[in-house]
């Protein structure tokens, strides 16, 4: 009941977005307030829930899969208020940080279920990401979304970014794009880590962790979300409009079928089976989905 609650105010952020927006747009600036006290009250109940659960001797298998089953929705449904509160609309700059976002929980599902133990480094997601995310929610709430279009060299006028075209370029850079380079910088640095961390284990098998030893066989745990989204950007790239006009509903689509592969990993964890490598319904469903627009395309041409 806490976890759902949590999740329930996240929902309650997206009913209002989609009340003043539905094309991830600016909203009245004091939605944004409530975009961050509501992520802030979620992550609160995130971190509480485990603690009830222990305290009263009633955790479980189940109580972890619907945890992490609505982390994964919160990700994805995170992305779009994101997406309204740094001005980034419905774009391909949206599309990347949904993806960078998605692909740090993977890591962390899949760095769990051949570890058995969910690492959070010094930067991780539930933690310093979500904080992160209320602080630009009440930014945008203080000054509006459109803060963001600020350009560093307007920020910080200094003779500095004419040094060169580096500097140059830098110096170029929105504060929402800067906000975006910052998150993939965390991204790479947690898929470095997350490596080290499994190939670590495979090599010093604990009781806890899987104990097969094989580290390609492991590492080819990340080939189902590089599917998902290799699939999905060459749809996208078929028809464009669904970032132009339709991602909004799009992210919706892709977070319910994350939430899916997600779900599998997490009971083949729980129920000590073998990874899900292949997942039937989700690759017929956006591979059916590119070819449906591939046609679509040529027999438009």
């Amino acid at each position: 009941m806490i976890t759902l609650l949590g999740l329930l105010t996240v929902g309650i952020n997206i009913i209002t977005l989609f009340y003043y927006t539905s094309t991830l747009g600016e909203c009245p600036n004091w939605v944004y307030s409530t975009f961050g006290i509501g992520l802030f009250i979620y992550q609160s109940l995130d971190a509480i829930d485990g603690k009830q659960a222990r305290r009263t001797q009633t955790s479980g298998p189940l109580g972890e899969l619907f945890d992490h089953g609505c982390d994964a929705l919160n990700t994805t449904l995170g992305a779009l208020t994101w997406a309204s509160s740094t001005y980034l609309g419905q774009s391909w700059w949206t599309v990347i940080s949904c993806a960078a976002s998605l692909g740090n929980f993977y890591l962390s599902t899949w760095e769990e279920y051949h570890t058995g133990i969910l690492y959070l480094g010094h930067f991780s997601g539930p933690v310093e990401g979500v904080l992160m995310l209320c602080g630009v929610h009440m930014i945008s709430g203080y000054f509006g979304p459109a803060v963001w279009m600020i350009r560093v060299n307007e920020l910080f006028p200094s003779s500095i970014f004419e040094l060169n075209e580096v500097t140059q370029l830098i110096g170029s850079l929105q504060l929402n794009h800067v906000l975006i380079v910052l998150g993939g910088s965390v991204t790479f640095i947690n898929i470095v880590t997350a490596l080290y961390n499994v190939i670590h284990v495979k090599l010093q098998p604990t009781e806890m962790s899987k104990k097969d030893g094989s580290i390609v066989k492991a590492t080819l745990g990340l080939a189902p979300f590089i599917n998902m989204c290799f699939w999905t950007y060459k749809w996208m790239r078929i028809w464009p409009d669904i970032v132009t006009d339709h991602l909004a509903v799009f992210i919706f689509f892709f977070g319910l079928i994350f939430g899916h592969q997600v779900g599998l990993m997490i009971t083949a964890h729980v129920s000590k089976l073998s990874f899900p490598y292949i997942n039937i319904p989700v690759n017929a469903l956006l591979i059916s989905g590119y070819l449906i627009a591939k046609s679509e395309s040529f027999i438009e041409e």
